[in-house]
């Protein structure tokens, strides 16, 4: 009788997972590292059987093997990434399986579990042994290593790969692994002969590689235990890798992972893919969409697409048509869209969620798409959160029927890929441009992010709207998406000549043609650019919206001249918005606009005073950003009932807001006021004046549209300070913009537009009108802005991973990713930025406070007006809240916000006088509720650092300095 092999069975004696309970209340026992290694092999073999054609291509290209030798290898480099198991360093951790291991694996007397190195950084030392004696590039093989071992994670520095003996083992350690590494390697049908052909691993190749071994992981981590040991995989390896595949395939049909295909098997033309937005009529599409789709027809791959044209050109439009044209040419995935703000990632979602039911339906797809909602207030969203349980729901009633016969809707929102890191994973997808940011920050997995975008088409809307530091770090996810062999749309309004041509040249294009605006530029990956003007009237006869005369006219910038405009251009009937630079001062010009209502004897109907039986009433309506986020939500949904396409238009009405509505909301004014603000920001808000078409002729005296901007009276300086504003924008875009709105008071949209915004932000700014003192302020504040501009720019590219061509020599950046993204999306307060944040956008230093009282000798979360009066009072439940109970953690969360005043920013970093929990439970434990402060309010009132907060019903927080009344 032969003896059995003494390494085999010294392999045989390791540990992956110690034995714990199963979901289904089972007791599992002990899993061996050679079973967990060929569990998540499996995993990555099923999830490439579901992906497109082109996915599996880029894959096998990066290991420069044909297909039958490099998937078996790229399963194998997968299973390894837990070679590290194999070490003292993890088999110390569990004093029961350490028991169990062979005597002849010996340990150090003074190798502890918590001084133990993490597997995956012995996985990534130990690994290049093997890769280099099967005769793999020197190089080759520690890249694969770096990609595979950072699987919980992070990558590390190469100072962290010396390790010591007592930590990756003596040779007898060595020859188990390289045993295990035969196992692995024979299970999954990998040849030792089969040598790769490239020399390095590409850093694409590593964004793939290593966010499919972190999903495959997480997938395989989640196989029940056995209840008794399982050794078949020592004696059968490939045997035990197709019963893995089977558990793969039933875990990735239980979290509901699609096979993936097209959203239609052609493109038809346009009208019949969008028929169904023009209900009874015939859908006639824009000049711009004609013209976008016969540029891309002559496309066979990848391409990035830019696309600058004014509002309501349909851009939504021709970018989800370019979607299914990109899919068919270079077998795309899916689509995500990012978008500015949360509001705009909002209402985008039902229009996308429409967009892809049709196509999906006409196109005879068999499986409905899944569209996930990627921001951090996600629980906040209605309508996203019935989409999921109803999709739960069906799933419950019925796993095999399809929901969109059964239940009746046309998209899903399954409920696995709204976890954090995972939402980009789905094929669809609509949300916050920071979602993506984060793929090219140093975050954990960001990798995983990455490989969720990679051969997909990415659309970035809004692109002017950030500033240099994120400008930054698109360069960067554009870089990398092309890499990825992604395609890109990038949408703008007004995009500065210095900008486009950045993009570009990110993309890896140059732009050497110009054309008149509007226009369009289409860049294969590896190919031609190619620039072309949109016309006015396409072949069809199809027409651009028509041009638009506005009328510019100066107000003063007080906060009572703004207040009287505001209720002169009512008075007699329209829908008036006013937009201002701060929150501030909208509570401010609200206060005076009430006044003024009543001095004249008019009734004023708000959220929270009656008046609503009066005909003759004014209503105001006020929306920023410092509401709690249900309140604030709540007001969104006003503006758009109202003011939205199709809204319930009052006779009489005033809108006041800040930023957040700039491009947030779609909505429909008859007379706008505005404050001065940087030129693309005016002209954006003045997209927002007669809007929509279908309201000509309801517009109460209002048929001409006049734009008032509050500031341009005078030289702006003295507004700049008294108002605030220069502490909101650049005072040399505020002083560049007030020269060029000065000169120009009738404007012709969209002729105007870019040659206006050209002007502003061109390099050299030519204002011969003014002093010499004039002159002089604008010369030093252009200095100013210049070295911010310049500094925001070096931060920016040294905060991201660095681009594909020089990844590898970038410094390693590893950052805490933050539980969740701000509620908070309006200019100049940005979200919590402490010194180690993975900041997607720079702006103050802010924090989440939830207004609580004592009442009746217990904290309550103070009450929303919007509540009914018999509505339940939610109890903060500061220490004993369970990390389970999301639904009372969002009740709790639906009443925070985001502030950035100093004062309260320094409240958050003192101690809370309750505790607030622990790991396990109360708002320490909830992911929601992690990073929140408790804010006490006695009658309304807070007082912190000596600043008086007010929680007003009607104007949401509002600071007092202490001397003044209440």
């Amino acid at each position: 009788m032969t003896s059995p092999n003494p390494i085999k069975a010294a392999a045989r004696t390791l540990w992956a997972k110690s034995p714990r309970k199963n979901a289904d209340g089972s007791q599992g026992a002990k899993l061996p590292v050679l079973n967990h290694l060929l569990d998540v092999a499996a995993c990555a073999a099923e999830i490439l059987a579901l992906e497109p054609p082109q996915t599996q291509e880029l894959f096998v290209r990066d290991l420069g093997l044909p297909e039958e030798e490099a998937l078996p290898w790229l399963y194998a480099l997968v299973a390894l990434h837990d070679l590290g198991k194999g070490s003292p360093a993890f088999q110390v951790l569990w004093e029961g399986g350490r028991q169990e291991v062979d005597r002849a694996l010996s340990f150090a007397p003074d190798l502890h579990p918590n001084r133990a190195t993490p597997h995956g950084v012995v996985s990534e030392a130990v690994l290049p042994d093997f890769l280099t004696w099967l005769g793999w590039p020197d190089t080759l093989a520690h890249r694969v290593a770096d990609t595979v071992g950072c699987h919980h994670g992070f990558r590390v520095g190469k100072h962290e790969l010396d390790l010591s003996e007592s930590q990756r083992g003596d040779k007898r350690w060595a020859q188990v692994r390289r045993e295990l590494c035969r196992l692995v390697t024979t299970g999954v049908g990998a040849s030792y002969q089969a040598v790769p052909t490239v020399s390095d691993l590409s850093p694409a190749a590593f964004m793939r590689l290593a966010g499919l071994t972190s999903f495959a992981d997480w997938l395989g981590s989640s196989f029940p235990l056995p209840t008794v040991t399982d050794f078949s995989a020592y004696d059968d390896p490939a045997g035990y890798f197709q019963q893995a595949r089977e558990r793969a395939r039933k875990t990735l049909t239980e979290i509901h992972w699609p096979v993936f295909a097209p959203l239609r098997p052609d493109v038809p033309p346009i009208p019949e893919v969008f028929g169904y937005v023009v209900k009874g009529g015939t859908f006639r599409p824009r000049p711009l969409q004609t013209a976008l789709a016969d540029a891309l027809a002559e496309v066979d791959g990848p391409a990035l697409v830019l696309v600058e044209a004014p509002m309501g050109e349909g851009k939504t439009e021709a970018a989800f048509y370019a979607h299914l044209q990109l899919q068919q040419a270079a077998g795309h995935r899916g689509l995500y869209v990012a978008l500015p703000t949360q509001a705009t990632g909002n209402a985008m979602y039902q229009r996308f969620a429409d967009f892809l039911a049709e196509q999906s339906k006409a196109g005879g797809r068999t499986v409905v798409p899944d569209l996930q909602l990627a921001h951090g207030g996600t629980l906040l969203n209605d309508q996203f959160q019935q989409l999921i349980a109803q999709t739960k729901l069906h799933h419950q009633r019925n796993a095999e029927a399809d929901p969109a016969e059964s239940d009746g809707y046309g998209v899903r929102a399954e409920e696995w890929f709204t976890q954090r890191k995972r939402s980009l994973l789905s094929e669809y997808g609509v949300g916050t441009v920071d979602q993506a940011l984060l793929g090219v920050l140093g975050v954990a997995h960001q990798f995983v992010r990455l490989w969720g975008l990679g051969n997909r088409v990415v659309v970035l809307d809004e692109v002017h709207a950030y500033d240099t530091y994120t400008s930054q770090l698109i360069m960067a996810l554009v870089a990398w998406l092309r890499a990825l062999g992604s395609s890109v749309v990038i949408m703008s309004a007004t995009l500065p000549r210095e900008s486009r041509r950045a993009l570009l040249a990110a993309w890896g294009a140059e732009d050497h043609a110009e054309a008149a605006y509007p226009r369009l530029t289409v860049a294969p990956a590896g190919g031609a650019v190619r620039t072309l003007t949109i016309p006015e009237v396409d072949e069809a006869g199809n027409a651009s919206r028509p041009r638009q005369h506005v009328t510019v006219r100066a107000i003063g910038s007080a906060p009572e001249a703004v207040a009287a405009q505001a209720v002169d251009l009512a008075s007699d009937g329209g829908c008036v918005a006013v937009i201002v630079n701060t929150v501030a001062r909208a509570q401010r010009v609200q206060t005076l606009v009430l006044e003024e209502l009543e001095r004249r004897g008019i009734t004023a109907r708000t959220c929270t005073k009656g008046g609503r039986k009066d005909p003759e009433a004014v209503s105001v309506l006020l929306y920023h950003a410092r509401y709690p986020a249900d309140e604030r939500q709540e007001r969104e949904k006003r503006v758009l009932k109202y003011l939205g396409k199709n809204g319930q238009r009052p006779q009489r009405f005033i809108l006041i807001a800040t930023q957040v509505a700039e491009q947030s909301l779609d909505f429909d004014a008859d007379a706008m006021i505005t404050d001065l603000a940087p030129l693309d920001l005016v002209l954006q808000r003045a997209g927002r004046l007669h809007r929509h078409a279908e309201n000509a002729g309801q517009r109460h005296g209002h048929e001409e549209a006049v734009l008032y901007v509050s500031g341009l009276d005078e030289w702006p300086s003295g507004s700049m300070q008294t108002e605030f504003w220069g502490r909101v924008y650049a005072p040399a875009l505020l002083f560049r913009s007030w020269v060029a709105l000065r000169a120009q008071p009738e404007l012709t949209l969209p002729d105007d537009l870019d040659p206006l915004v050209q002007r502003v932000y061109a390099q050299q700014f030519d204002a011969p009108d003014l002093t010499d003192g004039q002159r002089t302020e604008l010369r030093e504040a252009e200095a100013v802005l210049q070295r911010e501009r310049g500094n925001q720019a070096t931060t920016g590219m040294f905060a991201h991973i660095g681009h594909p061509a020089d990844f590898w020599t970038t410094p390693l950046h590893r950052r805490p990713e933050p539980d969740s993204e701000s509620v908070n999306d309006d200019a100049g307060a940005v979200e919590a930025e402490q010194d180690d944040f993975p900041r997607t956008r720079l702006g103050e230093e802010s924090v989440r406070i939830v207004p609580v009282e004592y009442v009746d000798g217990a904290w309550r979360v103070c009450r929303s007006p919007f509540w009914a009066r018999d509505e339940e009072d939610v109890l903060p439940r500061f220490n004993t809240l369970d990390k389970h109970n999301t639904a009372h953690a969002t009740r709790v969360y639906r009443r925070s916000l985001s502030v950035s005043r100093w004062e309260l920013v320094k409240f958050a970093r003192q101690v809370w006088k309750e505790p607030l929990g622990n790991d396990r439970q109360g708002w320490s434990a909830h992911p929601l509720l992690r990073d929140a402060v408790p804010l006490p309010f006695e009658n309304g009132l807070a007082v912190v650092q000596g600043l008086q907060v007010r929680l007003d019903a009607e104007q949401g927080l509002v600071y007092q300095d202490r001397e003044k009344d209440v």
